[in-house]
């Protein structure tokens, strides 16, 4: 049977299109390259992130004395401490060893705690000619400790594991409180870090000139403030005598301590504001290459994303002061109680922000913990210090 209704043209029908029911256009080509390049940008951060996240593993490895485990792996120094939720004490010694001039006496000596609930911390400087008199311990110059205790433990006749616990363990008698870490950065370390943070903008209190043709310092600085290179930062914080012509003022282990803090604080802020990441390798290398600290590795993450953006307020430094009576420093024994007791404030959880520190006000009181460590107690320990 056929069908009479007559079929459209061929091209008629070919050419009919179907009514449109909405309007759908293609992405924008502008738009396209943008998310685009947003896309390559996110990729390429994330790459670096983790790339940099990979070298500061490695370098913190370099950094952790921890011991470790066979197998690898490392074992807490204190293994129930967590940076992030507990505070630590710790102890810094800077020391006089580079290889031009090869040494261990600790030039900086500096105890201090931190807390991780009121973000702040306590840096007090000890000076280093300190007459320092600790149970089981012959009564020295606190800067000369650090060296003897190398000297036994290379002939075995230290107790402690290391030279750096039996400093951790002699400062803990003599501040009345147990610290957990102890962190050691040679002058090298100290110039390279100064470099890598960029520099540090102090004011240069005196003009300053020393030389010494045998370990090849020439300390030259003048008066006013001014920015710092590394070297010129390490000759700022060490200066104490002149042998120039004209000859410059000396000045004290107190003023040296208070230009510690001063380089201390720049470093810290620089280290905040640098535009991050873009002198992290830097910092890293010059920590990595200079510096030793028995925390772990995970502590010492820990404790970067912990205390990285603290206020630099809540920072306070405390220097103490003392008399000096050559060949020693007697401090005065009441700004030291004070020194103590801001500690163990600090650790305790207690806010210094509503006062002052304690050793701006010397009349204030403070008593030493009545839980300290005791020193070691072993008679023959005793006897080859006594020697020394």
């Amino acid at each position: 049977m056929k069908s009479t209704t007559p079929l459209p043209p061929r091209n008629e029908a070919r050419g009919r299109k179907a009514p449109a029911t909405g309007t759908r256009r293609g992405m924008p080509k502008w738009l396209k390259v943008l998310l685009t390049a947003i896309l390559l940008v996110a990729v390429a951060i994330g790459v670096y992130a983790g790339y940099l996240f990979w070298y500061a593993n490695n370098s913190l490895d370099t950094i952790s004395t921890a011991p470790k485990q066979e197998g690898g792996g490392s074992v807490d120094v204190t293994e129930t401490l967590s940076p992030q939720t507990e505070p630590f004490a710790f102890v810094i010694l800077g020391t006089d060893h580079r290889e031009d001039a090869p040494g261990l006496r600790s030039d900086v000596v500096m105890v201090g705690g931190l807390h991780p609930e009121t973000k702040e911390a306590v840096l007090i400087s000890l000076p280093r000619d300190t007459y320092t008199e600790v149970e089981g311990y012959r009564a020295d110059k606190l800067t000369h400790y650090y060296p003897i205790f190398h000297k036994l433990h290379e002939e075995g006749k230290l107790d402690s594991a290391s030279p750096e616990d039996e400093m951790k363990k002699m400062l803990g008698t003599y501040m009345g409180i147990n610290f957990d870490h102890i962190a050691v950065i040679n002058f090298n370390g100290f110039v390279d870090l100064v470099d890598a943070v960029g520099g540090v903008n102090v004011n240069v209190d005196q003009n300053m000139c020393y030389r010494d043709s045998i370990d090849g310092t020439n300390i030259k600085l003048k008066q006013g403030e001014q920015k710092l290179e590394g070297k010129q930062a390490l000759d700022f914080v060490r200066y104490r005598k002149s042998n120039c012509r004209p000859m410059t003022k000396g000045t004290t282990d107190f003023d040296r301590n208070k230009r510690q803090n001063e380089v201390i604080s720049e470093i810290v802020g620089n280290m905040q504001s640098l535009g991050g990441v873009s002198h992290v390798f830097s910092v890293i290398d010059a920590i990595s290459k200079n510096f030793k600290m028995d925390m772990t590795p995970d502590q010492m993450r820990s404790s970067l994303m912990t205390y990285f953006d603290i206020n630099r307020q809540n920072i306070h430094y405390i220097s103490v002061d003392g008399e000096w009576r050559s060949p020693y420093i007697y401090v005065d024994e009441q700004k030291l109680a004070d020194a103590k007791q801001t500690l163990q404030d600090v650790l305790a959880g207690k806010s210094l922000k509503t006062a002052p520190p304690a050793s701006a006000d010397p009349g204030s009181s403070g008593t030493p913990g009545p839980n300290g460590p005791t020193g070691p107690k072993n008679s023959n320990q005793q006897m080859h210090q006594k020697e020394q």
